[in-house]
Formats: structure tokens, C-alpha cells, sequence
């Protein structure tokens, strides 16, 4: 995979949380997508996601750091520090928090591709 997770900073409030991620090579990070997993009474990873947050068609070069907020904010955006690091910056838009104050949540960072799409037909009222 040539994105690699590298930490999850819990925070009190969404705005303090965040994910970080480093690119290996140049990529585009559509196909990519951040997912909290959950876990069953005997700790084995469950099969239900509660938050996943998908990526946008979005350039990033060998070496750029990608930084996911778990609050709100008006747009994605590229920002580049006085030393030339440049950190890709998004924003889930949740109004709470994502990651479990106890420290025990795990993130995942999951590659896919869509196969096929089909809408889902209303339910006829009785």
C-alpha cells in the first residue's frame, strides 16, 4: 500500500482528534478510506464499521503527510510548513467525537474499488 497510517490523536472535543497518514509514493487518494472498527464481547473484530470516512480524488506526492479531522470545517486543503512539509488536510464534518475516550478503538485504513453501483428501489406504502 503505498499510504501508510501512521497515528490517531484522541481528543475531548472533534476538532482535537485526528488521523495521520504519510504517502510512500505518489498516489491519488481516491480508493481510500479511514474506518473505525468495533469488536464483539470476546474482542474479535467485528464485521459492523461505525464511522468510515472515504476519501476524495485528491493528489499527493512521495513523503506529503494526509491529516484527517474529526470536526468540521469549510473545505479540504493543502498547507505547507516553513520547513516545505506539506500536509494534506480533511475534514470528516462530525459534530462528536469518533475515536472512544478509553483508548480502546482501533482505525483502519482500507484500499477498495468500486465493482458496480445500483439504486436501491423506494419501499411501496401500505
Amino acid at each position: 500500500m503505498s499510504l501508510n497510517l501512521i497515528r490517531v490523536k484522541n481528543g475531548s472535543t472533534p476538532n482535537e482528534e485526528y488521523v495521520s497518514l504519510r504517502a510512500k509514493s505518489d498516489l491519488n487518494l481516491k480508493g481510500y478510506a479511514i474506518v473505525d472498527r468495533t469488536f464483539d464481547d470476546n474482542e474479535q473484530v467485528s464485521n459492523e464499521f461505525r464511522h468510515i470516512y472515504v476519501f476524495p480524488s485528491w493528489d499527493v506526492k512521495e513523503g506529503d503527510y494526509v491529516r484527517l479531522y474529526t470536526g468540521k470545517s469549510k473545505g479540504n486543503k493543502t498547507l505547507e510548513t516553513e520547513t516545505g512539509t506539506i500536509f494534506h488536510v480533511f475534514f470528516w464534518q462530525s459534530d462528536e467525537c469518533v475515536w472512544n475516550d478509553n483508548g480502546n478503538d482501533r482505525a483502519s485504513l482500507i484500499s477498495y474499488k468500486f465493482l458496480k453501483m445500483v439504486n436501491v428501489p423506494a419501499i411501496e406504502k401500505k
